[in-house]
């Protein structure tokens, strides 16, 4: 069974053993590597350490233990390395009890996730969709390792004939043209040449960059198109650069800005950016002068870069590679850049009759009502997950969830209502 709990006193213990079983230069390495990435560019702090949170906490326990021989009890208390110690506990366990074979691919795979976000978040959805149902009292087994299916668990004791789960983790990226730390790389190189204005503007000043379809490639192309466009704003003009890239430079009044710093509602927050930048969900960038304006710099692509329709277009295609269509399956969607209180919002909305559908509940319901999706009994919706202090000495991780489920399904079964409640 995969633990649900851990105490920290063994926090030093499930350190130790995980260093020894996947080794302990593979975090080492990766986070040396990452601060690399880090130098000379601030606006990567923040973005990389997210990203690879987990490398970063086992390298916190790792120096800890270098210099102190173990991880010090004064640590215990950090919840910031309590992601890592879970993952720990839970990888070793599910190693513990499965054969040598699946042990050694779960390493790898261990070893992958560590060099790549993407994976990372993906074994760590599996994870906390099993825990979910072990909570629940319920056996849970992996197809890889019974070989019953590609799917990413069974869970034996639901429905008729058990059900297939299938994890999807949707990043911040899935679907757009341009990725997030491209624009924080781009950013980084801009921000040398946009001197002049930092210094003198007192005013608010929008910046829209919108690219044909991509940011250049190579570095000499970015630092062109660098110049090209601080050249621009420094005379406050709006123009189509030779690349066919154009640049909407507007004012904006300075007190839009008053409530952003302290505002604790990404939703807000948002708000404001989109409505300075007169976009929507764009990547932005906004920088204080030190004359006391503020200059907005966003940039978009040209091209269609919809999330919803990347979020189905995954789901769509997983649902015939990898469900088998013979017993009843269940999609589990992280929507990582998504807080438990948005989530929240979305599903008010969606039973709010005076308000419109969302585009999450007319895409699923699209996607259900698709011919070949009757094994598919439902889609449940998970934020990324957070902590939350529970009575005193206990934590809870978890988020909150949004769940469709498929009562049309001639395979639903009244073991699935409530499967998020």
């Amino acid at each position: 069974m995969i633990p649900t709990e851990i105490h920290t006193w063994e926090i030093p213990e499930i350190y130790k053993r995980f260093a020894e079983v996947i080794g302990d230069q593979h975090w080492k390495n990766r986070v040396a590597l990452l601060k690399q990435d880090i130098k000379g560019n601030i606006f990567l702090v923040d973005y990389i350490q997210s990203e690879n949170s987990i490398a970063f906490q086992l390298e916190r326990l790792r120096e800890l233990t270098t210099k102190f021989g173990t991880v010090p009890s004064w640590e215990f208390n950090n919840q910031a390395i309590y992601p890592a110690a879970s993952f720990a506990s839970q990888a070793l366990s599910i190693m513990d009890t499965s054969p040598k074979q699946f042990a050694e691919q779960l390493k790898r795979r261990i070893h992958g996730a560590l060099k790549n976000p993407d994976d990372m978040r993906a074994l760590l959805l599996e994870l906390s969709a099993a825990t979910h149902f072990a909570q629940r009292g319920l056996k849970i087994s992996w197809p890889e390792l019974t070989g019953i299916g590609s799917f990413d668990l069974f869970i034996e004791e639901l429905g008729s004939n058990g059900l297939e789960v299938e994890c999807k983790s949707i990043s911040t990226n899935k679907g757009r043209k341009i990725h997030r730390q491209e624009v924080l790389d781009f950013y980084g190189l801009l921000w040398t040449y946009l001197q002049t204005t930092r210094k003198g503007l007192q005013t608010g000043l929008s910046v829209v960059l919108t690219v044909p379809d991509r940011l250049p490639k190579d570095y000499k192309s970015r630092t062109e198109l660098a110049k090209q466009i601080s050249k621009h704003v420094i005379f406050g003009q709006s123009t189509t650069l030779p690349d066919g890239s154009s640049l909407k430079i507007t004012d904006f009044d300075i007190r839009q800005l008053s409530s952003f710093p302290s505002t604790s509602n990404p939703k807000e927050a948002r708000s404001v950016i989109d409505e300075i930048s007169d976009t929507r969900n764009r990547e932005t960038m906004v920088i204080g002068t030190k004359a006391g304006g503020a200059l907005a710099f966003t940039v978009q692509s040209g091209k269609d870069d919809t999330l919803i329709k990347a979020i189905f277009d995954t789901l769509s295609d997983s649902a015939k590679k990898q469900l088998s269509g013979s017993r009843s399956g269940l999609f589990w969607v992280e929507l990582f850049g998504v807080d438990a209180e948005r989530l929240i919002s979305i599903a008010s909305q969606d039973k709010d009759s005076s308000e419109p559908a969302t585009a999450l509940r007319l895409g699923v319901s699209n996607f259900l009502s698709t011919p070949n999706r009757d094994a598919v009994i439902g889609v449940g919706f998970v934020s990324k997950s957070n902590l939350f202090p529970q009575q005193s000495g206990f934590i809870d991780s978890g988020g909150s969830a949004y769940f469709f489920p498929n009562r049309a399904s001639s395979l639903w079964s009244d073991d699935f209502s409530g499967l998020f409640s």
